[in-house]
């Protein structure tokens, strides 16, 4: 996409709040966060059901489940995810890039709802959702829009239940 072909969406973007990686293995990629740059704790949670409802995958309800780690690296959080089951944009990612940086996130929208239907009418729908204990969250097909990043959003997120773990323990 060039230039004026650019979707002019009414998002103002208030705070950059998540930088997202997927992994193959959780534990050697906090091991190498920690090790390079000092990140940690990591906050480990498994994404699964029965507390993972409302999946979908490309407009499709679908089953998948993951791991993620958690930490802040000062105002930003910083996520590390490894695909467990099924297909993904996790798995979709593995297979055609590898390792790194997969999406960024915004979690300070005052209707979270409201920036998925503004996305959606801009022709950048939904490519993944679900909701975790209440937790709901989206991403977006931006890919082609934002130099290959996936967007993010999500709502209720102060409301994410105790980590199933810390890292180191």
């Amino acid at each position: 996409m060039v230039g004026n072909s650019i979707p002019q969406l009414d998002v103002e973007i208030p705070e950059l709040s998540q930088v997202a990686f997927v992994v193959e293995d959780l534990e050697d990629g906090m091991d190498r966060f920690e090790g390079l740059l000092g990140v940690g704790p990591w906050q480990v949670y498994r994404f699964e059901p029965p507390a993972l409802t409302d999946r979908t995958f490309r407009g499709e309800s679908h089953e998948y489940s993951m791991r993620l780690a958690l930490a802040q690296l000062g105002e930003t959080m910083l996520e590390l995810i490894e695909p467990l089951e099924g297909p993904s944009i996790y798995t979709e990612h593995l297979d055609e890039h590898g390792e790194g940086l997969h999406h960024v996130a915004c979690f300070a929208f005052e209707d979270p709802h409201a920036v998925v239907e503004t996305f959606e009418d801009a022709g950048m729908p939904v490519i993944q959702s679900g909701n975790f204990d209440g937790v709901e969250y989206w991403y977006f097909d931006t890919a082609d829009e934002l130099n290959g990043t996936i967007f993010e959003t999500a709502a209720n997120v102060d409301s994410i239940p105790e980590p199933e773990m810390t890292y180191p323990e």
